[in-house]
């Protein structure tokens, strides 16, 4: 797995405290437990979905399976979800080389798709391509004040 990869999980994951079974105490995620949840989310990137459209994470659920996970300070610990493994992909996925990232994965659903502007308007330039974590809530908030 590319360091690349691993960092960026890192910086992203770095404050999870994690307990991986019933003996073991909390912690930090390690070096080993970052390169192993790329390895798996890329594994479970490039077996393909189930015909509902949904992925298995065969290999990342199973990594996971008895992970008890605090992502936030303040937040409940519980397992990683579904939803957990799609956050982990999409951390993934600007980073990992072309061939190993699905196309289902690359392309927006249909109805996320913009539809073509019949009119001529200047088009607007993003800057950012990755958020932090940190802010998904507050974006998510000012988008439904707004």
């Amino acid at each position: 797995m590319a360091n690349d990869v691993v960092s960026l999980l890192k910086s992203a994951l770095g404050r999870w405290v994690c307990r991986k079974d019933v003996s073991s105490h909390p912690s930090l995620l390690t070096e080993p437990d970052l390169h192993a949840l790329a390895v798996a989310t890329q594994a479970g990137l490039s077996s393909p979905p189930s015909p509902e459209g949904e992925r298995e994470w065969g290999n990342l659920r199973e990594l996971t399976k008895d992970w008890i996970v605090q992502q936030k300070p303040g937040v409940a610990p519980g397992p990683l979800q579904t939803h957990d493994f799609e956050h982990l992909a999409a951390l993934i996925t600007p980073v990992l080389p072309d061939e190993s990232t699905p196309q289902a994965v690359l392309e927006p659903a249909v109805s996320q798709q913009e539809p073509p502007q019949t009119d001529i308007q200047p088009k607007v330039v993003v800057r950012w391509t990755r958020e932090a974590p940190e802010l998904v809530f507050a974006r998510e908030h000012l988008e439904r004040c707004l």
